[in-house]
């Protein structure tokens, strides 16, 4: 994204999330293809798809939310990784890139290209089975870690080893929810939000509390899986979903320009 970069992460061949899933989870570790995300990869300002094998280690990226093949491709991680890929603009400059997330360790490159990490820190615990975030939580046009466990948000303001420096409770205990990042109302700072069953809950501000927008957008997981990113270039985040299931051959992404009801205004394929 142009102002906060943020990952939203699908993972092929789960049936089921909440706003907590484990990295450990059967769905994630028994993966059979790979994430799809959404980043700006080429700093237009306008998020566009990727996707992450977990069996190479190799990104798959597309600078325009239109049917094609990838135009940037490369390696970042193990075959077989076990890692948990986040994407994010980890040092400002209007691109985002990819990181790696393995139990408590984050390994962060500054560009969409083979080598290893520019930035490593430790953020959660050795066996750390929280789910990862990224976002710009401090609107300074970076973007940092955060962790849910269950309904709990910890979230932190550099790419450096410590606590969280914002913690807030957002969702019942339990949520069934599938949790979301973004800047939805054009300000500058990512917030959280949660999906349940087609209905996006996203909420303005880091703090506990209710939603300040409410909207039904696809279907329930595992139908859709929902994504986030700024389509259109105007500096606010809004919903998309990505559907596994309809045509076996093709993965299809259906992106919204609003944060309101209603059908998709751009849709293609990408792989």
């Amino acid at each position: 994204m142009a102002i906060g970069a943020t990952a939203a992460v699908l993972l092929f061949g789960t049936a089921q999330a909440t706003a907590a899933p484990d990295r450990k989870d059967v769905g994630i570790q028994s993966f059979s293809n790979g994430v799809a995300l959404s980043g700006d990869w080429n700093g237009d300002g306008i998020d566009t798809p990727g996707l992450f094998d977990f069996s190479t280690g190799v990104w798959l990226l597309r600078n325009s939310n239109d049917s094609g093949d990838p135009q940037i491709v490369f390696q970042y991680g193990d075959e077989g990784e076990f890692g948990f890929p986040v994407v994010g603009d980890w040092n400002g400059d209007g691109i985002d890139t990819v990181g790696l997330v393995r139990g408590g360790d984050w390994f962060l490159r500054n560009s969409n290209t083979t080598g290893g990490a520019n930035v490593s820190f430790t953020y959660g615990d050795p066996n750390e089975s929280g789910f990862p975030v990224v976002g710009d939580w401090d609107n300074n046009n970076t973007d940092t870690p955060g962790l849910i466990r269950d309904n709990q948000w910890l979230l932190r303001n550099s790419n450096t080893t410590g606590g969280a420096n914002v913690s807030f409770t957002y969702g019942d205990q339990g949520e069934i929810g599938f949790p979301v990042v973004g800047d939805w109302n054009g300000d500058g700072s990512d917030t959280p939000g949660l999906v349940r069953n087609g209905t996006w809950l996203l909420r303005n501000s880091n703090s506990a509390g209710g939603a300040d927008i409410g909207l039904s957008y696809g279907d329930p997981i595992p139908v859709h899986w929902p994504v986030t990113g700024d389509w259109d270039g105007n500096n606010t985040d809004t919903p998309g979903v990505v559907d596994f299931n309809t045509d076996p051959e093709h993965i299809l992404w259906f992106l919204r320009n609003s944060n309101t009801t209603g059908n998709a205004d751009v849709t293609f394929t990408y792989f």
